[in-house]
């Protein structure tokens, strides 16, 4: 058997890594030393990647800011030759067969909805593929991980989430409250997904997803996104490579290969100036800073097959490792961006 790093970036090369919260294409823009991000993105291994939607200066965005973060992005798209617009299950397999990097819409809040639920339906029609229901704070679907009442979903929120299936998009609970969560696993009659996220029995973070959380949106079908955010590896400690692979191990032996995936929540054009958390969020970020806010070893989107090559070395097989980095993303999407109409 070839070594792990040779390995890993044959079943890259095989399979399709989608990273669950990626980051930005445009606003903010990453910079590379030649070529495009995309470009990179592929040459690294990366197949696909949710693109947030407006990540400057809040992510509870107006809705006029998220148009306007469409507008943008859809004039990027025309004009980069290797990027595919994923709008529908079949563009993932059209983008990986044309050599493109396959991007999809994603919003950390669902604040710009305000009390208007016509706006989920316009938004799935400009392309947004997956919903997250609320940021850290409150709004009218639910609470975030930070309120301290841990209400859960509104009933408007029941209403979104209900909404949300009918025309065929993603419900996202990173972020999201405890019982908000819980709820949204309850009404929703589709798969939902925690995209960016860790195991909260590993490391006490308000932003880390409890078993209870884990068992609820892995019994809807979906699955939970590991993300390499250092505050939620190790809250005792500088965590290590095999520190973030434990998080997905951890998944994995509590509901099974098919509920997990991977996410950088990587925004690689944002700078030390304009990364708000550790004003906003202390709670969240505890003593990490600028450039300790990720896990050693997986601080860039480049280190992609030095992270599955960890997962060859943990003793995962061929088949649960391509589950984790693309097909479990694409069998909950399957399912949740079919949508049932109006009847």
């Amino acid at each position: 058997m070839p070594d792990p790093l040779t390995h890993a970036k044959s079943l890259l090369k095989e399979g399709f890594a989608i990273d669950a919260l990626g980051g930005a294409i445009v606003h903010p823009t990453p910079h590379v030393d030649s070529g495009t991000y995309e470009e990179k993105l592929l040459e690294w291994g990366w197949g696909a990647m949710a693109a947030c939607l407006v990540s400057e200066p809040s992510y509870n965005a107006t809705f006029e800011e998220v148009l306007t973060a469409i507008n943008e992005n859809l004039l990027y798209f025309e004009m980069s030759p290797r990027v595919k617009h994923i709008e529908r299950i079949e563009d993932f397999a059209e983008a990986k067969k044309s050599g493109r990097l396959g991007v999809f819409f994603q919003l950390q809040s669902g604040s710009c909805i305000e009390q208007d639920r016509k706006r989920v339906r316009i938004l799935h029609k400009l392309g947004l593929r997956q919903l997250q229901l609320t940021y850290m704070e409150r709004n009218f679907i639910g609470d975030g991980c930070l309120e301290p009442e841990n209400r859960g979903l509104t009933h408007f929120g029941i209403q979104v989430v209900r909404d949300c299936a009918r025309v065929g998009m993603l419900v996202d609970c990173s972020h999201v409250g405890i019982q908000t969560t819980l709820d949204a696993a309850r009404y929703s009659p589709k798969p939902i997904i925690v995209s960016h996220t860790a195991v909260r029995a590993i490391a006490d973070n308000p932003r880390c997803v409890t078993d209870e959380m884990i068992k609820a949106v892995a019994g809807k079908g979906g699955a939970i996104g590991i993300t390499p955010y250092a505050p939620y590896i190790r809250i005792d400690r500088t965590p290590t490579l095999e520190d973030f692979v434990d998080h997905v191990e951890y998944v994995v032996k509590l509901v099974g290969e098919d509920h997990a995936m991977i996410a950088t929540d990587m925004f690689d054009g944002k700078t030390k100036a304009n990364w708000a958390t550790p004003w906003y969020y202390p709670e969240i970020i505890g003593t990490a800073g600028y450039s300790t806010r990720r896990v050693p070893g997986f601080t860039q989107k480049s280190h992609l097959p030095d992270v599955v090559a960890a997962f060859v070395k943990r003793g995962f097989s061929d088949g649960a490792i391509r589950k984790i980095i693309g097909e479990n993303f694409i069998r909950v999407a399957r399912e949740a961006w079919k949508g049932q109409g109006t009847a």
